[in-house]
């Protein structure tokens, strides 16, 4: 019931555009993506997904590996929270660990908004039986959106700085400058947030047919049957729209829901936006978070189509 709520709440709150005969419908909220387990679960079998396991999961390891000293150089803070933001199974999070300096003392942070996703992160890391993880905590959050207040809440006398891991292109399903002006905020002099996130070389939107593939729909689909529609009742699809990747069902019958003392008349060739995804040129990406932090540096794996940007306050 708690997911159906809020999955109508963002209903209301966004509407529908108009697009000729059309109306879409916009919940590509994130945070709605890990509402129930079902849906924490069904992404993490993205990892099976053979094209987003080679230019997101395996890359992103690769260049954590890589680069995880040139990514804490000069950063002089022997004890720090480390705030594994959006956490998945706090694989990438074991990565850099392992590559850290033994004498650190962090303190591992999963925030999601899915406590099935946070207590795997934090059994996950346990597992790897760090000497420089002093401790352990979890946060769930009502919304990704929100991921900033975290950092702020975290802090103590022991724990005063902040390194932000914002990894698997999570920033790419937000509005870039609205988010990084937050998390900025949020922010004490010396603190780092660690962005992964895909970029582009040539064409800005290719390679649709990459999210397209039917184990998206098998994440997405639960929404849908949240919302009251019927897997039958709708088809999914991905297409290039405002500069971005969005997913979305392209509803085949006419039908009205009620939640509440609301109805909502879905028509039949409505659209309902789930998802949507930004990748930012190398140089788009580095000016984006040099206009909110003072020190940046990025690196990129070999095919230039991922990078790592290290962000100082």
């Amino acid at each position: 019931m708690v997911a159906r709520e809020s999955l109508f709440r963002e209903l209301v709150k966004n509407g529908y555009a108009q697009d000729n005969s059309k109306k879409v419908w916009n919940i590509a909220n994130m945070s709605l993506l890990y509402l129930s387990n079902d849906m924490a679960k069904a992404f993490l079998r993205l990892k099976e997904h053979p094209r987003y396991k080679a230019t997101i999961i395996d890359i992103e390891i690769n260049l954590l590996k890589k680069y995880a000293k040139e990514l804490f150089k000069d950063f002089n803070y022997k004890d720090f929270n480390l705030i594994n933001m959006g956490c998945n199974d706090g694989t990438k999070a074991k990565v850099l660990l392992k590559e850290l300096d033994k004498d650190l003392k962090i303190r591992y942070c999963a925030v999601c908004v899915n406590s099935y996703v946070n207590r795997l992160a934090i059994e996950n890391v346990k597992k790897g039986r760090f000497v420089n993880v002093a401790d352990y905590v979890q946060r769930i959050i009502p919304d990704f959106d929100e991921m900033y207040d975290v950092g702020i809440a975290l802090r103590n006398s022991r724990y005063s700085r902040n390194v932000c891991l914002l990894l698997g292109s999570l920033l790419g399903g937000f509005e870039i400058n609205d988010y990084l002006f937050k998390l900025s905020n949020s922010m004490l002099p010396g603190d780092m947030l660690i962005i992964g996130n895909g970029i582009r070389t040539g064409e800005r939107l290719v390679n649709l047919e990459t999210y397209k593939h039917p184990i998206f729909n098998q994440w997405f689909i639960h929404l849908i049957k949240e919302i009251g529609l019927d897997e039958s009742e709708v088809d999914y699809d991905a297409h290039f729209a405002n500069n971005r990747v969005e997913g979305f069902y392209r509803i085949k019958v006419d039908k009205v829901i009620e939640f509440g003392k609301k109805k909502f008349n879905f028509s039949k060739g409505d659209e309902i936006l789930v998802a949507v995804l930004y990748k930012y040129y190398e140089k788009e990406l580095e000016n984006f978070c040099k206009m909110y932090f003072s020190n940046v540096k990025l690196f990129k794996d070999p095919e230039e189509e991922y990078a790592l940007v290290a962000c100082r306050k």
